[in-house]
């Protein structure tokens, strides 16, 4: 097992946010030529889905496929990043259109719900295990839904669910960042793979991800876990999911 010995570049960022999210700041084609210059593979469009006042419309995901699969070189990936919206793990996109999609993000926000218990965070991620069509789980430190993680993180990795390392949590979330380093540990611990993300909200910062691989460095986390830092993998993982690379 090798463990991470220096910041890595990434391969592939799989949470990216267009205009269309009203809060970010870069349109698909500005997000797509950054993605080209700093040398990455494949990116995600994952704008904030329905539940948010700051989201596209429904017809915005629908038309999405329409994008082309490969531009300048980098993969497209359709995608979103749905809001879970209860303690039962239910989210804010029909099941039709989810299909349609590439990549699906579950994330909890507080403009969707309002923090319960731990023991109501626990038990809707349990439940968001069972969803055949969710991807990541995005941002899952967030400190105002924390759960248990001892329970929760074996579940949804057997379950074939990738924790992602968000970068912009070490920006503007850090009091969240304690629990990041948790659930990473966690993931260590058992062998499951996660992905590390920048979120970006504008072209500057896609591929952008040096907190979250410090933070992974010092943790000693195996680099082979890592899905999107090899193309290789990216491309087995997005297999395994029925999308073709």
């Amino acid at each position: 097992m090798s463990y991470i010995k220096k910041i890595h570049t990434l391969v592939g960022d799989f949470h990216c946010h267009s205009l269309a999210s009203v809060h970010a700041y870069s349109t698909i084609g500005e997000n797509i030529e950054a993605a080209k210059v700093k040398g990455l593979k494949a990116l995600a469009i994952t704008d904030h889905a329905i539940g948010t006042e700051d989201s596209p419309r429904l017809s915005y995901f629908e038309n999405l496929p329409s994008l082309p699969k490969v531009v300048d070189g980098v993969r497209v990936l359709t995608g979103v990043e749905a809001n879970i919206m209860n303690f039962k793990g239910e989210v804010d996109m029909p099941v039709e259109t989810l299909k349609k999609l590439d990549i699906v993000i579950a994330s909890y926000h507080t403009s969707c719900t309002r923090p319960g218990t731990v023991q109501q965070h626990t038990e809707s991620y349990l439940q968001l295990a069972k969803n055949p069509y969710i991807n990541i789980i995005g941002h899952a430190g967030t400190e105002n839904f924390a759960f248990d993680y001892e329970k929760v993180v074996p579940v949804l990795g057997e379950a074939k669910k990738v924790f992602e390392i968000n970068d912009h949590t070490f920006k503007c979330r850090k009091k969240s960042i304690s629990n990041c380093i948790t659930i990473a540990k966690l993931c260590k611990k058992y062998g499951f793979r996660i992905m590390v993300n920048s979120d970006a909200h504008s072209k500057y910062d896609v591929g952008s991800c040096d907190n979250a691989f410090a933070m992974l460095e010092d943790i000693k986390f195996p680099e082979e876990l890592i899905i999107n830092i090899n193309e290789d993998r990216i491309a087995e993982y997005l297999n395994s999911i029925n999308v073709l690379y």
